[in-house]
């Protein structure tokens, strides 16, 4: 195993939706959306034009003890109805990738979200810590982003 693998949290997580995948990815693709159903107290596309592979948003979430923080991400991959990824740009503790799958699964789709968190340093012995944090917390946004969809409010 390398260095790099080693130093590396991957954190997969999956959720079925009883909605289309092209409604799944209009939503994950509006970004505006996702303070409705992510922990973001907003997000915003800070590059023109319609999404595509260079777009960045910019978030704004809640940090430790009551302040937020703010971080950057753009879009690596775009694949309509089937994939987004991204990479984190600024505002991360550690260097994040994020790999978002989407296939239909009866009459829905299924969500499989990957989150590449790459610590350097002293945090790389943090590694596997921080990606039980961050499945803790995320978990709860996929659960949310599924009951809202499939409640029709989303």
């Amino acid at each position: 195993m390398s260095r790099y693998a080693r130093a590396m949290a991957a954190v997969t997580m999956s959720v079925e939706i009883e909605r289309s995948v092209e409604d799944v990815f209009a939503v994950l693709t509006h970004v505006e959306l996702a303070s409705t159903w992510s922990r973001a107290i907003s997000e915003e596309l800070i590059t023109p034009g319609p999404m595509r592979v260079g777009s960045r948003r910019r978030a704004v979430i809640p940090g430790v003890a009551g302040r937020t923080s703010e971080n950057v991400m753009e879009l690596t991959e775009f694949e309509p109805d089937r994939r987004l990824a991204m990479r984190g740009v600024s505002g991360f503790p550690v260097p994040v990738r994020i790999a978002i799958d989407l296939a239909p699964r009866g009459p829905g789709t299924l969500v499989t979200w990957v989150t590449y968190l790459e610590p350097t340093g002293p945090l790389r012995l943090a590694g596997p810590l921080l990606g039980w944090g961050y499945k803790a917390l995320f978990s709860k946004d996929l659960a949310r982003l599924k009951s809202m969809m499939e409640a029709g409010t989303l």
